[in-house]
């Protein structure tokens, strides 16, 4: 029996118990109890149930008047069990295994997890003490229940129980995958070619390292990375990850920020499919024991689209990471990726100064290089000479000249920006700062005449001064270079193809002040989306300008609050709030809040 997912990890549903309401009461009275449904919509929803034959929570999702989280953390008061969503589940392929699928349809029962002789179940009415039997029967083991909601449990019975394995699955309408030759070698050139000679090693390494496939199995690996690669870009992935463990190789596309389980290989082709993406990424198809990084470019119909490749050795088997970069994707307007006015126009107004350093801050995956680069692109038509150091060069920039940092050479980011200096620039971009020495030379470049920009991992746009501060710089070196600091972050845009409006539940009316919108939106998950409601990422952003005020509390070494204080009354506006204005436009919803704010 074979497994396909799908689905994103595990989100646990919010159990927010209020005072006064008892185990066992009806599911509409718990929702009341809660403030989640008014009476009016109770009975309206009641009196629709009788000609649906639905049951009660889903109608109440159909209507729009809750949402499934609150539907859940009702049913689990109602019946004592816990709940859990299913669309963002990952379910074990031995769980699946353990439980037939003809009893699994039969009961709207989906396997989870087994833990020994323990198999956790989510099932759409965990008090069916028939449907348990039979359960406990057809599995072996003993069932442990977790409540969901049926449509979910519908759909998660046709994902984890389709017919094959990812590279037996049948013929789908894939666009042609036309594969471009290398054109250097990208290994160290101080290293053995061992592809072409297997002198000094030990045979047992020899013939772990030089494995052979048979014409079936390459051809099945060929076809598998050619399916792989083509629903990647069809579903808008960022990531591929390929990870081996004890049972297969396990493949999962990161999308619109969160992971996506696409499906599992067999243990027989596997190590053919990671030898062919080795090879077409230039990598040493023979060293298994040290991590790898390559690059390969590929035609997938009309699009053409670099994927960055990189490997790392685990105890079951090489893991192997794609980051897709597609060049026609790529946003070069400040306004597109998100910036509003009038965070917008002070950044343009940062940007175009003649010296300074400008900071763009937040977790990897939050859009900094987007970001650089639409600012960067801004500058090309005044004419400026605009050179950039990276690690690597992600995107090619027209009317810039981008550079690659090379460490195994000694070539790094330090040391290329005093390169840079000696060539006359007006605007640098510096790929990330990440030691003393890199951050001293960029200050020291903002404060000779040039225009810097670059990147810092931090959680905030006041925490990056304090982060600076604890990297050895100067206050008063601090003070006099920074121009500006923007922390961002992005937000899945709620899917335009099945959004739906529901009343904002009296538990949250407060986050919005004075200001509450008349409704939320959500997706309800359809084909567009993939299920999950959302569609596409939108930029969220916070900045800080180094005002007078905030020169003297740099100075001063002031705490975090007194900075946040500051930098307040100059107009700044946290992420939490720029997110909450997203919600109220209905871009994204409160759960995303929470998500990339907390």
């Amino acid at each position: 029996m074979a497994v396909v997912f799908r689905s994103a990890p595990l989100r646990a549903v919010p159990q927010r118990p209020p005072a006064m309401v008892r185990a066992g009461a009806a599911l509409g009275q718990v929702l009341l109890d809660r403030n989640l449904i008014t009476g009016e919509q109770l009975d309206f929803a009641v009196a629709h149930q009788r000609t649906t034959n639905r049951r009660l929570g889903q109608v109440l999702l159909d209507l729009g008047f809750t949402t499934p989280d609150a539907v859940l953390g009702a049913l689990a008061i109602q019946l004592g069990v816990p709940a859990t969503r299913l669309n963002g589940f990952t379910v074990s392929p031995a769980a699946v295994q353990s439980l037939p699928e003809k009893v699994a349809r039969t009961h709207l029962a989906v396997p989870l997890k087994k833990i020994g002789q323990m198999l956790q179940v989510a099932i759409a009415c965990p008090n069916d003490l028939l449907a348990l039997d039979d359960l406990r029967f057809a599995s072996g083991c003993q069932i442990q229940t977790f409540v969901a909601l049926e449509d979910e449990i519908v759909e998660a019975l046709e994902r984890f129980y389709a017919p094959d394995t990812l590279e037996a699955a049948p013929e789908e309408s894939t666009e042609a995958v036309l594969f471009e030759p290398i054109e250097f070698d990208r290994r160290d050139p101080d290293r053995p070619d061992r592809r072409q000679s297997a002198r000094g090693r030990r045979k047992t390494d020899q013939s772990q390292a030089e494995e052979e496939f048979d014409e079936a199995t390459e051809l099945t690996a060929v076809r598998t990375v050619d399916r792989i690669l083509s629903r990647a870009a069809g579903a808008g992935a960022s990531d591929i990850h390929l990870e081996r463990t004890p049972e297969n190789l396990r493949v999962r596309f990161r999308v619109d920020g969160t992971f996506q389980d696409i499906g599992y290989i067999s243990t027989a082709v596997a190590p053919a499919i990671c030898a062919r993406l080795k090879v077409l990424a230039g990598m040493d198809i023979a060293e298994r024991r040290l991590p790898q990084d390559g690059r390969l470019t590929v035609s997938i119909g009309d699009r053409r689209l670099d994927f960055r490749a990189s490997t790392y050795p685990t105890i079951h088997g090489e893991k192997l990471v794609m980051r897709v970069l597609d060049q026609g994707a790529l946003k070069l307007e400040l306004g597109a990726l998100g910036m509003r006015g009038p965070l917008i126009d002070d950044f343009r107004e940062v940007i175009r100064r003649p010296e300074g350093l400008v900071l763009i801050t937040g977790p990897t995956g939050s859009g900094k290089t987007s970001t650089l680069y639409a600012a960067l692109s801004e500058l090309v038509e005044t004419g400026k000479n605009i050179t950039t150091i990276e690690n690597p060069v992600e995107y090619e920039l027209p009317g810039t000249n981008q550079g690659q940092i090379n460490e195994k050479a000694g070539f790094t980011f330090a040391k290329g920006l005093r390169a840079v200096l000696r060539q006359d620039p007006d605007v640098i971009m510096v790929g990330e700062i990440r030691d003393s020495e890199t951050l001293t030379t960029s200050i020291e470049a903002s404060l000779t005449g040039h225009l810097v920009f670059s990147t810092l991992h931090t959680n905030g746009a006041i925490a990056t001064i304090t982060r600076l501060l604890d990297m050895g710089i100067e206050p008063y070196f601090l003070a006099s270079g920074v121009q500006a600091i923007v922390a961002q972050r992005l937000v899945r845009r709620i899917c335009t193809h099945c959004q739906t409006e529901l009343p904002v539940p009296a538990g949250v009316r407060h986050l919005f002040g004075d200001d509450v919108p008349a409704a939320l939106r959500r997706g309800a998950g359809c084909t567009e989306c993939r299920g999950t409601g959302f569609s596409g990422r939108v930029g969220i952003y916070e900045m800080v300008r180094m005002t007078a005020d905030l020169r003297e509390l740099i100075l001063a070494r002031a705490s975090e609050t007194r900075l946040l204080a500051a930098a307040r009354q100059d107009r700044m506006s946290p992420l939490r709030d720029q997110c909450l204005d997203r919600v109220r436009e209905g871009l994204t919803t409160l759960e995303e809040v929470v998500r990339v704010t907390q």
